[in-house]
């Protein structure tokens, strides 16, 4: 009944439908709406760029603490190279010196007919009283007393040459003592250049790196005017001039060789002064050829003394317990060289000869009662 009334004023209805349509229409369309729609998505827009901005805000700090930190690292990091790269020259430097000294003392090889060994200086004793050098080859490398000591030295020429430094007192496992050529109780006989002019060496020259030549004749001359063949005052007179050529000043020393410890013609040293007269000999300092305060490496020469090294008593030998520290027990070479047996046969003759005359003091004493 309903729907048929309906249906009666369908015309009607329609009407109305599309009057209510177009208003509403008009009302949506119309400019107020539009506005409070537009501020309602620009207000949601600036509360979402400013919940964007905060959220990349609080990021941006977290990423820049991070940065600082990786920052921090990195700086330390690179100091750290900065202070290696520091000290980087100053290594090179001193690889470079202990490269071209080992290289040196590689192609270093002496021209004698004995066997070598090349020893380390672990110390040298120069400021004490009996100065002293210790090297790093003892009995495990078969060195052994009384072995003569070269190094590597250059001479007034700039020439590289085998110099003589000492000779071995004393030897344990592993370390040997050296006595050096400067030491007050060293002595070798030389041979001067120029001539058959032959001197005894001592270490007790009263100065600290210089040897003194004794025995030298008196017909030997020499003088201060000429030092390493370089005429620095000239002579007024023939008879300076002809002293001067004559002069063993600068002139190098030798060893003699012979029996004693040293190969024959290794170079020692430079004659450099004259020094006081003993009695109808003259004296002469001389500066050796070896810096023993600049001493790295040393060689050994595996020669004993061919005449009495055999005959030299084993008790008489230098034992050293502490090579670094502590005193020494050195040989005294003023000594006879009797060996042990004879020792021991001249006691027992001794012990018997005191009993003899104790038996002899006895039978008198009953005698005269």
């Amino acid at each position: 009944m309903l729907w048929s009334r309906i249906n009666n004023y369908k015309e009607f209805f329609s009407l109305l439908f599309c009057i209510l349509f177009s208003i509403g229409s008009l009302v949506w369309n119309s400019s107020f709406v539009v506005r409070a729609v537009t501020s309602s998505q620009v207000i949601s827009n600036a509360v979402s760029s400013s919940f964007d901005s905060l959220g990349k805000g609080v990021k941006k700090f977290f990423n820049s603490f991070e940065s600082t930190e990786q920052i921090k690292e990195e700086r330390d990091k690179y100091a750290k190279i900065i202070e290696e790269y520091k000290v980087l020259p100053l290594d090179i430097v001193r690889l470079r010196q202990e490269n071209e000294s080992l290289r040196q003392e590689l192609n270093f090889r002496p021209q004698i007919d004995y066997p070598q060994i090349k020893a380390e200086v672990l110390s040298v004793r120069l400021n004490s009283i009996y100065r002293t050098i210790i090297i790093d080859k003892g009995k495990d490398a078969a060195i052994q007393p009384y072995m003569p000591v070269v190094a590597r030295a250059v001479d007034d020429s700039g020439l590289v040459i085998m110099a003589v430094v000492g000779k071995v007192i004393a030897v344990s496992g592993s370390s040997s003592v050296v006595q050096p050529i400067i030491n007050s109780n060293f002595t070798m006989g030389v041979r001067i250049e120029g001539g058959n002019n032959w001197a005894t060496l001592s270490g007790n020259s009263g100065r600290g790196t210089e040897a003194i030549l004794t025995f030298i004749y008196s017909d030997v001359v020499i003088n201060p005017k000429l030092f390493s063949g370089s005429h620095n005052v000239f002579p007024s007179t023939l008879e300076e001039s002809l002293e001067e050529s004559y002069s063993k000043i600068g002139k190098a020393v030798y060893s003699s060789g012979g029996a004693g410890l040293f190969p024959k013609d290794i170079p020692v040293g430079v004659i450099a002064e004259e020094g006081p007269r003993t009695g109808s000999f003259k004296t002469a300092f001389m500066k050796p050829y070896v810096k023993f305060e600049e001493l790295e490496f040393v060689t050994v020469i595996k020669k004993l003394p061919s005449m009495w090294a055999e005959e030299w008593p084993l008790e008489k030998g230098v034992v050293i317990e502490n090579p670094f520290f502590g005193e020494l027990d050195f040989p005294s070479e003023k000594e006879e060289l009797v060996p042990k047996n004879k020792k021991v046969k001249n006691k027992k003759k001794k012990k018997k000869q005191k009993k003899e005359l104790e038996i002899e003091d006895s039978e008198n004493s009953d005698n005269e009662e």
